[in-house]
């Protein structure tokens, strides 16, 4: 029987394109668009970044160093912040939930965006509690996150349905012993959790 409904955060909830960040930079310092998505997106600064082992003004300096570009501190937070929008009918999906289950919400993100998106996106106020693995210290699909999720919660895995759009963040959900749903869009989730049992 479902107790908890978990969410990701990142195209679940509010889409992002971290190429428009790379385009921007790549601009505004000539260094070629995939240098700075591989950056962004595969290197260890950013791993790093993603599981709170360093601050953003450490990340910021890397990226500079790494790539060359000479933007600001501030410039370089507003590119990197200008990257979501929200998923339209999400936030109602949420508000039917949240009458019947506690929601809660397991995301890979780092402190600038995640600062940015408390601010921003009032959808966020639904969760009882967020896990955000610059916070946790580990990142999915590392067993741990899950574990320290559910142990926090306080319910067993099969208690719990787990819903992200990242195939390998589904498997490391299942592992855990969750039940978990892959995000494809609103209308197919809706079927999925009705199919669990989940009432709303």
């Amino acid at each position: 029987m479902i107790r908890v409904v978990i969410f990701d955060l990142g195209n679940v909830l509010i889409h992002y394109d971290l190429r428009k960040a790379a385009r921007r930079f790549s601009k505004a310092c000539g260094v070629p668009m995939i240098r700075m998505w591989l950056h962004f997106l595969t290197s260890p600064s950013e791993k790093d970044y993603a599981r709170g082992k360093i601050s953003s003004k450490e990340f910021y300096r890397q990226a500079r160093q790494a790539l060359g570009f000479k933007t600001s501190y501030p410039d370089f937070r507003r590119h990197w912040n200008d990257i979501f929008w929200e998923n339209e009918g999400m936030e109602a999906l949420l508000r039917r939930l949240k009458k019947r289950y506690p929601l809660y919400l397991i995301s890979n993100t780092n402190r600038m965006h995640y600062e940015y998106l408390k601010k921003r996106y009032p959808l966020l106020r639904h969760f009882k509690i967020k896990f955000a693995s610059h916070e946790v210290g580990h990142a999915k699909p590392d067993p741990e996150i899950y574990r320290k999720a559910l142990e926090k919660i306080g319910c067993r895995p099969g208690e719990a349905v787990f819903i992200d759009d990242n195939p390998g963040f589904v498997r490391g959900a299942r592992r855990a012993g969750m039940h978990a749903l892959r995000f494809k869009s609103l209308e197919r989730l809706t079927g999925a959790l009705q199919r669990l049992g989940v009432c709303f």
